[in-house]
């Protein structure tokens, strides 16, 4: 009997595990969120911490911030130079427009990265790189038959990279001490 209770707990611990990290892979596409802890923070100063963090991260934050909640949930859509890498004689950047929706509650927040939209000379294309929003055939102008990343998509794995960065600047914010 103490077997099957502690299989039970194991099992429904591994099927409620969280991503605390994005990642990329061709058969999945990209994490569809992750979920940040932060000891010993109430939902009100995380929220409050990661509205400061977007003041002073981005020159216009009050045309960045979509939606808030207050104490519970934040909205913001930003545009970088810096997201989705391509290749072509030298490594370089799509203009990107992203949208993260932050959803807060005691000790962790849900960063989760709701859309992604390239520009790549014709305006604003959405990008189908998500777990729950893509599938094998999304994915497949990434790869040769082989399987191998064509050329001009090879750096495209790195693209979990920024949202990652953009996810610890945060933490950093939250957990920064302000004292003097």
């Amino acid at each position: 009997m103490k077997k099957i209770i502690l299989f039970t707990f194991l099992i429904s611990g591994i099927l409620n595990a969280q991503e605390t990290e994005f990642t990329f892979t061709p058969e999945k596409g990209m994490t569809d969120y992750i979920v940040t802890t932060v000891d010993g923070k109430t939902a009100p100063e995380i929220y409050k911490k990661i509205i400061d963090w977007i003041k002073i991260t981005y020159k216009n934050p009050d045309k960045v911030i979509l939606s808030t909640i207050e104490n519970e949930y934040i909205r913001y859509e930003a545009i970088s130079n810096s997201v989705c890498p391509y290749y072509s004689m030298g490594k370089g950047y799509y203009a990107s427009r992203y949208q993260i929706e932050i959803t807060i509650k005691k000790d962790k927040y849900k960063f989760d990265v709701i859309s992604l939209e390239n520009d790549y000379g014709y305006g604003w294309k959405e990008t189908k790189i998500f777990k729950g929003n893509c599938t094998s055939e999304d994915l497949s102008f990434l790869l040769k038959k082989n399987g191998e990343y064509k050329n001009a998509w090879k750096y495209f794995p790195e693209v979990p990279n920024y949202f990652n960065n953009l996810n610890n600047s945060i933490l950093k914010s939250i957990q920064k001490n302000d004292e003097w």
